[in-house]
């Protein structure tokens, strides 16, 4: 098991100390950290962007993750399990948690106020594959399951909840051999600036109404006012 609280030597430069208290430990090869947190969108890369780090990041964690709930919850079926991983490597999720652990603090980017959240998440899974390289696999397994699912994740919660309401309405109606339909009632606005109104119908009855910027946001919120209607 790794020892969190004891190390031989103390962070030194300041980027170390920095990341120290995210990570827990003293990196052997600073280099990967540097690059783990470097977009892409910065001109001059001494170590290079975090794309490709991302890349292996996102395949640790959910390597990690899977073996994990495998063991964790052998009486659960392959539906659940996977509903349960994807709540927690979902794009959302992991743009939270890097914020939550002050990961976006060293996050070093030149697009201002138009970074979108999605380059926190994208940070994290480089710090994965950071640590994965720099101290190796098993180190990184048990970081990710006692610094990351444990501290930070309720298995029996992610269970129960629903992270798509139209992904559950959409269940709920094909179980029970009932017809349904998004539809587009209205569409207002200036290009930029679209409202759209969708309807959702069981056979021919609309039970739900929603408006959102996007036909996507709206069907879900929609999909959310049924799901509550019905109990479901």
């Amino acid at each position: 098991m790794l020892k969190w609280l004891r190390q031989l030597s103390s962070p030194k430069d300041s980027f170390t100390k920095e990341l120290y208290p995210i990570i827990g430990f003293i990196p052997n090869n600073i280099e990967f950290y540097h690059q783990a947190f470097c977009h892409s969108s910065i001109g001059l890369q001494t170590y290079g962007n975090n794309e490709r780090l991302e890349f292996l990041g996102d395949s640790i964690l959910n390597s990690v993750i899977t073996e994990y709930l495998f063991h964790k919850m052998p009486n659960k079926n392959e539906g659940v399990l996977t509903d349960i991983r994807s709540k927690i490597v979902s794009r959302k999720t992991l743009n939270t948690l890097a914020k939550k652990i002050k990961l976006d603090t060293l996050v070093q980017t030149n697009l201002g106020d138009k970074m979108p959240s999605s380059v926190y998440g994208n940070a994290f899974e480089a710090l994965i594959a950071a640590i994965y390289l720099d101290k190796g696999a098993e180190f990184c397994k048990e970081f990710i399951i006692k610094k990351i699912i444990e501290p930070h994740f309720c298995l029996n919660e992610l269970e129960t909840e629903i992270s798509s309401y139209k992904k559950h309405f959409i269940h709920w109606a094909q179980k029970n051999n009932t017809n349904y339909s998004f539809k587009l009632l209205s569409e207002t606005g200036q290009a930029h600036n679209k409202n759209f109104e969708i309807g959702l119908f069981l056979k021919d009855e609309n039970i739900a109404t929603a408006c959102a910027g996007s036909k996507k946001k709206a069907e879900e919120a929609a999909a959310k006012k049924a799901c509550q209607a019905l109990t479901i």
